[in-house]
């Protein structure tokens, strides 16, 4: 018993003593070991620092440095990019004539103010600059080329009511044509206007004013009522007649009556729009002046300036490009803002017909308007 339990001892010493010796190698030698294997994945990790901040990644030349990719000529200062002569020198690309400064582009802008003067255009020929601008609304150049082919004098009807017969206003506008050395033309109508009209004026001149008479009278669709004076109210057989005579030019002030009557604005200008068509039955080529009227403040009439005022703003540029055409423009005589005043006895006597001071107001816009034109 005693023997096998000392065997027993001392095999149990024996085991224990290898399983310390196992704990020993750690602790010592293999221990050093152990921390090589430590330090081996120490190492690893360090390691894993070239992996991380290894030249090639982090601070790789090629990658971060690299010329090519960053800073490389080829692609921020690449001479092709930046100053590659092809784009950026090429004459087409930024120096192109057509692209800063191109005739089309600088004259295009002519063009569009030349709209002014399309019809324009087609009077004077060369004339979207000189032509267009004369012609406010682009009327004058048309109506240049007419002026080019015409030969003789022109003949010029005065048309309207009673501010046209009864006053001085056409013997006025003669007499300051002809001392502006405006002298190719004869004044012609069927009726005679002989004031008594001061110094230097002509004692009778010819021409269509109609006492009385409304524009909206004439158009052969009338829907005006049956008229009542007995000095008549105009028709469309009248008008067929004035038409026949052939002007070359018409000065119309007319309307007088209509604004009076409180005729609408928009039937007014349809009988002007028939009025210059009938003319143009007879003559295509004829030129029509057409007056923003008078002011007029006649006792009894608590409408006419404001109806007057109204006619006044419906004729505009754009109604005078609607209603023109290349071979018979259309001009716009401004009397209405003139400094005709209605209230004024120096100017009118009964707040409609002008005196002879009245008239030479009228005729100074008159002839500027055609002297403006250039017709002769």
């Amino acid at each position: 018993m005693t023997s096998r339990l000392h065997r027993s001892w001392l095999l149990t010493i024996g085991l224990a003593a290898l399983i310390g010796g196992c704990g020993g190698g750690s602790s010592d030698g293999s221990g050093s070991g152990g921390a090589s294997a430590t330090g081996g994945t120490s190492a690893q990790g360090e390691g894993g620092s070239t992996a991380t901040g290894g030249g090639v990644g982090t601070g790789g030349e090629t990658g971060t440095g690299g010329v090519a990719s960053t800073g490389g000529q080829g692609g921020s200062g690449g001479l092709i990019g930046t100053g590659g002569s092809p784009p950026a020198g090429g004459a087409s690309g930024t120096g192109g004539a057509i692209g800063s400064g191109g005739a089309s582009a600088s004259g295009g802008a002519g063009g569009a103010a030349g709209s002014k003067g399309e019809a324009g255009s087609k009077g004077t020929g060369g004339g979207t600059s000189t032509g267009g601008s004369g012609g406010k609304a682009g009327m004058p150049g048309t109506a240049g080329a007419t002026g080019s082919a015409h030969t003789g004098p022109w003949k010029v009807m005065m048309l309207g009511d009673s501010v046209t017969e009864s006053t001085c206003y056409p013997q006025i506008t003669d007499q300051m044509l002809l001392a502006g050395n405006h002298t190719n033309f004869q004044l012609v109508g069927m009726e005679t206007t002989s004031q008594s009209c001061g110094s230097g004026a002509p004692a009778s001149v010819n021409d269509e004013g109609h006492a009385g008479y409304g524009v909206t009278y004439l158009p052969q669709n009338s829907t005006r009522g049956a008229c009542t004076k007995s000095s008549g109210c105009g028709s469309y057989a009248e008008l067929q007649s004035w038409a026949a005579e052939k002007p070359d030019i018409v000065l119309m002030h007319y309307g007088t009556n209509d604004v009076w009557d409180g005729i609408a604005t928009s039937t007014i200008l349809s009988a002007y729009v028939a009025v210059i068509a009938e003319f143009r039955k007879q003559n295509p080529n004829v030129i029509f002046f057409v007056s923003k009227i008078i002011k007029l403040d006649p006792n009894g009439c608590t409408t006419c300036l404001t109806n007057v005022a109204a006619l006044a703003a419906a004729l505009t540029p754009a109604w005078v490009s609607a209603n023109a055409t290349a071979s018979s423009p259309i001009y716009l005589i401004d009397h209405y803002d003139s400094s005709f005043d209605p209230t004024n006895a120096a100017d009118t006597s009964d707040g409609v017909h002008p005196t002879p001071a009245g008239a030479a107001i009228m005729a100074t816009v008159t002839v500027n308007a055609i002297a403006a034109s250039g017709y002769f």
